[in-house]
């Protein structure tokens, strides 16, 4: 389970932010809508530490457009990359065929916001059984390790994009 400094990432994030009793983060909009992030670990990349990153919205209600959002999540992973060395693999949920939107608008917030001499991505995407499949890695350029990742993911991407159904 990944601890990140509250403190830290309240003194950055428009919502207050904290820890459900699993050890994810909450916060609430100012519309009373509840979204959880949270970092899962998974099998290491190039032998770093890595986390899948996941933003779910618990309440299954539509919601305007809400930048409050953005900065809220944007805060929590400000405070993981100063903390942490690892990498931070995202993967878009399919369950409603909203892949590429999500995958697009969570790649664009990042970018806007970070210093691009500070981070790598990496993307991959392909389709399976009508299905779209997005993935990125987002890792610190200090890593020492940042060229065994990138070598490890995408070797990763080009097995499964080569796969048959």
């Amino acid at each position: 389970m990944i601890r990140l400094s509250l403190e830290e990432i309240n003194a950055q994030s428009p919502y207050e932010v904290s820890y459900a009793p699993n050890g994810d983060f909450v916060f609430a909009t100012s519309l009373n809508i509840h979204y959880l992030v949270s970092f899962e670990e998974e099998e290491p990349l190039g032998g770093c530490e890595t986390f899948q990153f996941v933003i779910q919205k618990l309440d299954n209600q539509r919601s305007p457009h809400d930048a409050k959002i953005e900065q809220a999540i944007l805060a929590i992973l400000e405070v993981f990359f100063k903390e942490y060395l690892n990498v931070m693999l995202y993967l878009c949920d399919d369950s409603d065929g909203r892949e590429a939107n999500r995958n697009r608008l969570f790649l664009n917030w990042f970018k806007k916001r970070a210093a691009p001499e500070r981070f790598t991505i990496r993307t991959a995407s392909t389709v399976v059984e009508g299905k779209g499949f997005y993935a990125a890695i987002i890792i610190e350029n200090r890593n020492p390790k940042l060229q065994a990742v990138i070598d490890d993911f995408e070797q990763t991407a080009e097995a499964l994009t080569n796969e048959k159904p």
